[in-house]
Parts: structure tokens; C-alpha cells; sequence
């Protein structure tokens, strides 16, 4: 169920992107993902509260209702506090960097002065929303959490798209409209959750509770501080050095990379609630022929000037959005286990040499050292959340040896096929059946299930069955 909202967000991103960038043009599709990298950057004032909270609930789950709602409105309370905060030093941040650091054309700079406001007001509805989203996932409802961010996600991009087309492609037109779908969404999840956990009384709010909370999201905001700024400082360098408009060829491979995470992050969601709530005693296999396809699939979704810029860099980045996917699972094993103080400290011990490393590559070989610059990263932080959630590196080394083989030969096919679509797609769909035979060959869960389904499928007897339940170490 966690796949809906994910799989959703990439097919309105196929759809949508393409009309953004082709009515707004580069540079003002780049000012948008600045705009939506800084909210979502400043989320890290939440100081943990929403992941907090959903851990706190989840060991309520059995618990009266008023304990809930003591947990919960404590919460709300917060979150609505510090979005307010937020918003302020957004406005002030957020304007400078907006006048003073990245390079805007001359003539966007009154539309980003004027709908700058907006971005804004977006800051404690998402805090305030992803409260709500945390209230339902500590129940396990995550059907009804999926669908409302599936409502929060076509109201937000296809909404400003419509205005874009038929009323005007200004930053002024698009960005309030945001706010306005944003703010609907936000109501809807308010009273979803209100139905299921209310009532509630202002006098819930609970300070113990409060210091409880700050207390479990202390570390996690640190985590929430430094990780976003490890995923975006590339973009904001690059806007930096090299102008807003080659933000939009780095931004999309990047936006749509990172989307191939699904599957991981779907089961760091899932999981997170019910390892909260007991005691302590896949990687994905889109990344392979993602490399092979990157550059056809620019070339005729965007066209073939984006797909000579943005291929490449697509190309690189996949090696580093696959070690993410690798260590999602690792990372929210260590934060339900009550020590978000071991990601908080490993990925502050990340952030001075990633940045060395992404002013000197970057300065020499522009959005493609970017890109390098940031899957290094990406590798680094993989092994050492291994090693924080114990895991051997024997196990690890059985993980990524065969995939990783792949995703190497998958790279050096991608040069020679370029942007030939014959050549692209059966070279792809190989890559993926070759990953499929990987995990078939080399996991006995996934060869387990795989058998009994294809039994129930095909009415094959119970010998294939029963050899398919026998036990099986797994790792």
C-alpha cells in the first residue's frame, strides 16, 4: 500500500514536468525547485516531531484515548509553534539567497520578489500536515495516509500545471496556487484525523510530554537539518556558479532518481511503526536498466537538447540513489530502536567533506561533478549506516557484489546505445531480468515467495509448495 502515493507522484511528474518546463522555461522551473527545496530544507524545524510523535503512538496503540490525544495534540501544538518560526526565518533566508546568491535573469526577479510570500505559507502547513500523516502511519492506516497524499500531490502539481496552460505561466499565478492546494490538503488530513483520534482539548497539551518528544526528536532534527542540505546543496551550488536554469536540467534527473527509492522507502515506512513498538530483541531493481534508458527516455519525454545534458548526469546519480535504497532500511531500523543519535552524528561527520568534495568537482566538471559528488556520498553514508545497525560485512558484501557488477555493466552498455530507442529498450528489459534472476538466485525470501505465488497461480502441486515453505536462512 505504501507504493500508491510514490508510484502516484511519478506518474503525475511524467505528465507534469514536461508541460512546467516547456511554459515556464528553465529558469523559472529552476526558481520553483529552489522554492520547494528550501521548504522542505527548513522542515528540519519540526525538531523530529512528527517522527517523534508517530513513535510515541505507536506504543499507544492499545492505550485509552486520551493518552493519544495527549501525545498527539502536544504535538500539533509544537509543530504549529515552530512552523510559525519557521516561516519567519524562511521569509528572511529564503530572500536573501533569492537577491544575493543564486543568479536570477533580471526579468524573473520582481515575479520571485512578489510570489516569494507564498512559498512561505507553505512551511507550517507542511509541518502541520505531516503530524497528520504521522498520527495515521503509528496506526498502520496507511491506505488512508496514501490516499491523502495522493490528494495533496494532484492538487499541488496538477493544479498550478491548469493555471500555468490557461491563465499565465508567471511564478505569481503558479506558486499561490500551490499554497491554496496545500492548505486544502492540510484541512482534509486535519479532519481524517480528527474522526479517528478526536476529540481532543487544548488543555491535552502536556509539557512532560512536550520534553519527552523534543527530548526522542532532538537527534532526529539534527538528522533532519544536515540530510536535506546533503541532498540539496548540489543543486543550490550549481544555481549558484552556473544560474537557475542548469538547476532544471540537474533538477529533474535527480527529482525522478530519487522516486526509483519507492520500494525501500516504502518499507522503512512501513516498518517504522511496528519496530517502534516492539523491543529490541530491496534493494530495488529499477537502477539497472534506468542507466540504459536514461538518455532515450529524456530524449523523447523532454526532448533531445535537455536529453544531451541530463542523460549523463541521470546516468551517475542512479549509482547513488541504489546505495540510498540499500541503507533506507538500516537508517529506520536505528531510529525506531530509540537511537536517532547515531544518524544525527554520522551524518554530521558527512557534511564538510561532502561539501569540499562538491565545490571541487563541481567547479571542474560542472553538473556532471555534481552528480559524482553527491553519489559518493551516497556510498559512504550506505556503509555507515550498515555498520550502525550492526549489520556484518559479510552480509553487506552479499547484498551489493552481484547488483553492484550490474549496475557497472549497465553504465558501460549506456555508452554505446546513446540515444538509439531499438537498441535502448531490449538492453533494458535484459538489465531488469537479469536483476530479477539475481534476487531469485541469491535470496531465499524472495525465491519463496516467488514459487508459492507461481504455484497458487498455476494450480501446481503441494511438493512445490512445501519445498517452497521449508525454512531458509535469511539476512
Amino acid at each position: 500500500v505504501n507504493l500508491l502515493s510514490p508510484s502516484a507522484r511519478i506518474a503525475i511528474a511524467l505528465v507534469t514536468i514536461p508541460i512546467y518546463i516547456h511554459h515556464l522555461g528553465y529558469s523559472r522551473y529552476g526558481v520553483l525547485t529552489i522554492a520547494w527545496i528550501l521548504v522542505g530544507y527548513f522542515g528540519f524545524l519540526d525538531l523530529g516531531l512528527s517522527r517523534a510523535s508517530t513513535n510515541a503512538l505507536a506504543k499507544l496503540r492499545a492505550a485509552p484515548q486520551a493518552d493519544r490525544a495527549r501525545v498527539l495534540l502536544t504535538t500539533l501544538i509544537l509543530s504549529v509553534g515552530f512552523g510559525l518560526v519557521g516561516a519567519a526565518l524562511l521569509f528572511v533566508v529564503g530572500g536573501y539567497m533569492f537577491e544575493r546568491v543564486l543568479t536570477i535573469p533580471a526579468d524573473l526577479k520582481r515575479e520571485v520578489a512578489q510570489s516569494f510570500p507564498w512559498m512561505v505559507c507553505l512551511f507550517p502547513m507542511t509541518l502541520v500536515s505531516g503530524v497528520g500523516s504521522g498520527a495515521l502511519e503509528s496506526r498502520e492506516r496507511f491506505l488512508l495516509a496514501n490516499s491523502l497524499q495522493i490528494l495533496g500531490t494532484s492538487l499541488g502539481q496538477i493544479a498550478p500545471v491548469i493555471m500555468a496552460v490557461l491563465v499565465s505561466p508567471s511564478l505569481t499565478v503558479v506558486i499561490p496556487t500551490v499554497a491554496v492546494m496545500q492548505a486544502a490538503t492540510t484541512i482534509v488530513t486535519g479532519v481524517c484525523v480528527y474522526r479517528l483520534e478526536g476529540p481532543f482539548s487544548l488543555r491535552a497539551f502536556d509539557r512532560a510530554e512536550a520534553r519527552t518528544l523534543l527530548h526522542y526528536g532532538g537527534w532526529v532534527t539534527v538528522t533532519s537539518a544536515i540530510y536535506p542540505f546533503l541532498m540539496a546543496a548540489d543543486q543550490f551550488l550549481i544555481g549558484s556558479l552556473m544560474g537557475v536554469a542548469e538547476v532544471a536540467h540537474y533538477a529533474v534527473p535527480m527529482n525522478l532518481i530519487l522516486r526509483t527509492g519507492a520500494i525501500p522507502m516504502a518499507l522503512g515506512r512501513t516498518f517504522f511503526p511496528r519496530l517502534s513498538s516492539l523491543p529490541r530483541d530491496a534493494a530495488h531493481e529499477l537502477c539497472a536498466p534506468g542507466i540504459i534508458l536514461a538518455q532515450v527516455f529524456f530524449r523523447y519525454w523532454i526532448g533531445p537538447e535537455f536529453a544531451l545534458v541530463s542523460a549523463p548526469v541521470a546516468q551517475i546519480l542512479f549509482f547513488g540513489v541504489w546505495f540510498t535504497g540499500l541503507s533506507f532500511v538500516a537508517y529506520t531500523f536505528i531510529q525506531s530502536q530509540g537511537r536517532p543519535d547515531l544518524t544525527g552524528k554520522l551524518h554530521f561527520a558527512e557534511l564538510l567533506p561532502f561539501l569540499g568534495v562538491l565545490w571541487v568537482l563541481t567547479v571542474s566538471f560542472g553538473i556532471k561533478g555534481a552528480a559524482t559528488a553527491w553519489t559518493l556520498r551516497c556510498i559512504v553514508d550506505a556503509f555507515a549506516m550498515f555498520w550502525a545497525a550492526g549489520i556484518s560485512r559479510r552480509d553487506v558484501a552479499s547484498a551489493i557484489a552481484r547488483p553492484a557488477t550490474l549496475l557497472c555493466g549497465s553504465a558501460i552498455v549506456a555508452r554505446f546505445v546513446g540515444s538509439s530507442l531499438g537498441l535502448a529498450i531490449p538492453a533494458a528489459v535484459v538489465a531488469g531480468l537479469i536483476s530479477i534472476g539475481l534476487a531469485y538466485a541469491y535470496s531465499d525470501d524472495c525465491r519463496r515467495i516467488l514459487t508459492s505465488q507461481l504455484a497458487r497461480a498455476w494450480g501446481i502441486g503441494g511438493g512445490l509448495i512445501r519445498r517452497a515453505k521449508q525454512p531458509a536462512q535469511t539476512t
